[in-house]
This record gives structure tokens, C-alpha cells and sequence, in this order.
């Protein structure tokens, strides 16, 4: 079964729009990591890292989750298939990658931060386990928006050929 091109057009719109969504949030959550430094009250430290930790619940994981079904469903009933193009087979590693690396570490580093900085505020900032979790939050959370970034252009320039098949 094949998706009638108004189907399709629909379903590539609301795949655009959750892969939008995932790396908006993504980007916003990087700069709010790269703002932390600046940061000297306690509660402020804190509304950050639950903003982050809400935004990553609430917007990213659903987007993500939106955006790999409505993935399968054009691969699933279109021309384009899960396998007949190179940029398409990167692109698919490259959202299993985000999803996994989102899934088991930066969510979870991400409510570790915001439950440190709940009793700890400002005190956070001499705590070794706070610290190392801001470092690798942030750089993880930076290179997750470049790999989303690096989706969309794949997604926009298509740029390796139809993969040859044989007969």
C-alpha cells in the first residue's frame, strides 16, 4: 500500500514539524547548559536544570518518538523504503544514536543535576558529582544538536546516491 500524495504530504509535514520541535528543544537545552556558568544564585541554577529536565520530558523525548514514527511510516508506504537510499540508512543511524545516547545518559544526567542542585542551589557548584555531570551534559547535549542539525541537512540535500542493488 502506497500513501496518496496529499497522505504523504501530510505525514512528511507533521515529520518535519517533529523533527523541528526535537532539535528547537535540543538547541534551547544546549544554550541553557552553556549559560550555567554565569550563574551564581542557587534557585536560578535550579529553575535551569528543571526547565531542562521538563523540556526533555515533556517536548524532546515526544518529538523524538513522533518524529521515528512518522519516519517508519513514509519508509513504510512510500517510494522511499528503509534501505533503497544511502542518505536515508545514515539518517536513520544517526536518529538511533541521538535517541539511545538522550535515552541513557543525558535524561537521565539531566534529572540527576536538577535533583543535586534541589537541595544542594548554589552549593552545587562544590559538588565533584554536579560538576562532572554539568561537563558531560553540556558536551553531550551540544554534539546531540549537531548530530540533529547534521539529520536535517542530510534530510534536505539527500546526499549520497540511491544504493545499487543487485539483481
Amino acid at each position: 500500500m502506497k500513501l496518496k500524495i496529499e497522505q504523504r504530504n501530510w505525514l512528511l509535514s507533521l515529520h518535519i514539524t517533529s523533527g523541528g520541535l526535537w532539535f528547537g528543544t535540543a538547541l534551547c537545552s544546549a544554550a541553557l547548559a552553556l549559560s550555567f556558568r554565569s550563574l551564581d544564585r542557587g534557585d536560578v541554577l535550579y529553575g535551569i536544570n528543571v526547565a531542562r529536565n521538563l523540556m526533555g520530558q515533556f517536548i524532546i523525548v515526544p518529538a523524538a518518538v513522533l518524529s521515528v514514527i512518522t519516519g517508519v511510516l513514509l519508509c513504510s508506504f512510500t517510494n522511499w523504503g528503509f534501505f533503497k537510499h544511502n542518505w536515508l540508512m545514515v539518517k536513520q543511524l544517526l536518529t538511533l544514536i541521538s535517541i539511545v545516547a538522550g535515552s541513557i545518559w543525558l535524561g537521565p544526567w539531566t534529572k540527576e543535576m536538577t535533583t543535586i542542585s534541589e537541595t544542594a542551589r548554589s552549593q552545587a557548584w562544590q559538588n565533584a558529582d554536579y560538576l562532572r555531570l554539568e561537563s558531560t551534559v553540556m558536551v553531550g547535549g551540544v554534539l546531540q544538536t549537531l548530530v540533529l542539525m547534521i539529520i536535517i541537512v542530510i534530510s534536505t540535500v539527500k546526499p549520497w546516491s540511491r544504493r545499487k542493488t543487485s539483481n
